[in-house]
């Protein structure tokens, strides 16, 4: 069983004082009580992904539109009662009473770059197309909106099946074709859907053939890929109706047949595929410590000299990387800056423009709003300008520092092997996750006017065009200090979100690197000058080696496969 292997993995990683390698075998062992498979609905942009989910869902639930709409991950479960529920990284949880409501939280529109915080949205939905699947409608790749595409990306790890969303307009391309491949080198089976076939006309058997030879082209022998053409917004039109749209008709049977087929085998090969990277970081360690412990006490305490000489270099890496990440904090705040001032400069003129227009207006109350209104505009959009371009640059950096720490972690494994002459194997360096930075930058951007707004008052028995003149003026510098004041709380804002960020993520590279050094260096266990206590070293290797023979059985068993397959 893919369990007891698992559970085998964990208990092993510990044995070896490995802790990332204990994380991650308690995330597979948590996927395990869930029976059912994870489908990611993935693809570019404007596909029509959320229109396919709700066809599945016979509801419209997920939100659609003209723009870039899902910003947020979300999972969708088989229920026999509708419920829906948003988990934020502060870990409260909020019941979304309506299907209108959701909206709020998964959308740009209403939560542009995820600013609320919403960690992921789990859906309970009473529709037998999707009994034993968890689907997990992704951010779209390509989306003018960066941090979608980074967020459609890391859903990747836990695919089980993908179904991959295309169109006619434009026919797939580039980008979405890297994609598949990373979707195929992620995943155990790929659907390909080209939706919106109903705008495609006489064309659609040449996209159909130019689809099909591109994806087989990425694919290869790899997958069996099934390209099927239908419109997602026509099937749920139909269902409207009470109908059935053929073309839809035929991707649920096709999907329906493979979950009831062929779904245990896929999921447990799934979670097998994703373990064997671990069991190879493990049979590394494994492999130094039985290496390590039947050396002599002093040819192992001179390896041991070399192996924390060898580290010591992999430790220059990682402040190599934190400097990194202080490098590139200082560069973010420096860009951000920069760049709030040229909202500045921007709007600069077009207060003034304000300020002569507020000066005409003969109502005292209507001044005031418009001119707390023009501000607030104004503020909205300077900060939601500055937390796009700080969330595009922070998840950028995010995964470079994953990627780097990875390869660091990894060279600490080969170190060992190295000084003690073991095959590292197919090391397959560890992703790290960061926490996402909190960019709710300035806390409130409101105006700070309030009852000066009331300096027209004063001018009131002015004559008109010296009254003019004068609120010409004050206007103008109100507005000048408004925003003034605005650019200064946006760059405080920035200070005080960037900051902790960069500490986090320092404190995750040095932790890490303590991590992999110390399991490194239990390999040479502890030092042994009686002969029982050798002995006592060397039977605790051999169980060891015993419980990773056991593990690797477990690991090769045959799959079953269903009557379908």
């Amino acid at each position: 069983m893919i369990e007891d292997a698992i559970k085998g993995l964990e208990a092993l990683a510990y044995a070896v004082h490995d802790e990332a390698a204990a994380t991650l075998a308690r995330e597979l062992l948590g996927q395990l009580p869930r029976d059912e498979l994870n489908l990611l609905v993935v693809g570019q942009f404007k596909r029509g992904k959320s229109s396919l989910i709700n066809a599945l869902l016979r509801a419209d639930v997920m939100p659609t539109g003209v723009l870039p709409v899902t910003g947020v991950a979300t999972a969708i479960r088989y229920g026999m009662q509708a419920r829906i529920e948003v988990f934020f990284r502060d870990q409260s949880v909020t019941r979304v009473v309506s299907v209108n409501d959701l909206a709020r939280y998964v959308s740009e529109q209403h939560n542009p770059v995820n600013a609320l915080g919403v960690d992921h949205v789990e859906v309970v939905w009473p529709s037998d197309a999707i009994r034993g699947l968890a689907i997990f409608d992704t951010p779209g790749i390509g989306s003018t909106y960066v941090h979608n595409t980074a967020a459609a990306h890391a859903t990747l790890p836990r695919a089980d099946v993908a179904v991959l969303v295309v169109g006619p307009e434009p026919p797939i391309g580039a980008e979405e074709l890297q994609y598949a491949r990373d979707v195929v080198l992620s995943s155990e089976h790929l659907f390909v859907v080209l939706n919106k076939s109903d705008i495609a006309g006489t064309s659609l058997p040449e996209l159909l053939r130019f689809t099909r030879d591109a994806i087989e082209h990425v694919v290869g022998e790899r997958q069996d890929t099934h390209v099927i053409a239908l419109s997602a917004t026509r099937a749920r039109d139909a269902q409207r109706k009470g109908e059935e749209d053929p073309q839809f008709a035929e991707f649920t049977s096709s999907l329906r047949s493979f979950v009831e087929n062929q779904g245990d085998a896929t999921r447990e090969r799934s979670l097998r595929r994703r373990a064997v990277a671990l069991l190879q970081r493990l049979e590394a360690l494994v492999a130094m410590r039985s290496a390590a412990l039947s050396l002599p006490i002093a040819e192992r305490m001179q390896r041991k000299n070399l192996v924390e000489r060898a580290l010591e270099i992999v430790e220059d890496r990682a402040r190599s990387l934190e400097l990194m990440v202080d490098d590139d904090v200082r560069r973010l705040r420096a860009i951000l800056e920069e760049a709030i001032d040229g909202f500045y400069d921007r709007d600069l003129a077009r207060f003034r423009s304000l300020a002569r227009d507020l000066s005409s207006e003969p109502s005292v109350q209507r001044r005031g709003e418009r001119l707390e209104r023009a501000i607030a505009e104004h503020a909205s959009a300077w900060r939601a300008n500055s937390i796009e371009l700080a969330a595009r640059r922070l998840q950028s950096d995010a995964e470079k520092y994953g990627r780097l720490l990875g390869e660091i972690e990894t060279s600490a494994l080969e170190a060992g092997c190295d000084v003690l002459h073991v095959d590292p194997g197919a090391l397959t360096p560890r992703n790290v996750e960061f926490a996402p930075a909190n960019l709710e930058l300035a806390a409130s951007l409101m105006p700070t006017t309030g009852l000066e707004l009331v300096v027209g008052s004063a001018t009131e028995l002015l004559p008109r065009p010296m009254r003019k003149a004068v609120l010409t003026r004050r206007y103008d510098d109100l507005l000048a200090r408004e925003m003034d004041a605005l650019r200064g709380r946006l760059r405080y804002g920035i200070v005080r979100n960037l900051e902790p960020w960069r500490r986090s993520v320092r404190a995750t590279i040095a932790s890490s690197i303590e991590n992999v050094r110390s399991t490194v260096l239990s390999a040479f266990g502890e030092v042994a000058t009686a002969t029982d206590a050798q002995e006592r070293n060397l039977d605790r290797i051999r169980r060891l080696e015993q419980e990773l023979r056991s593990i690797q059985a477990m690991m090769v068993e045959r799959v079953p496969v269903g009557d379908g397959a």
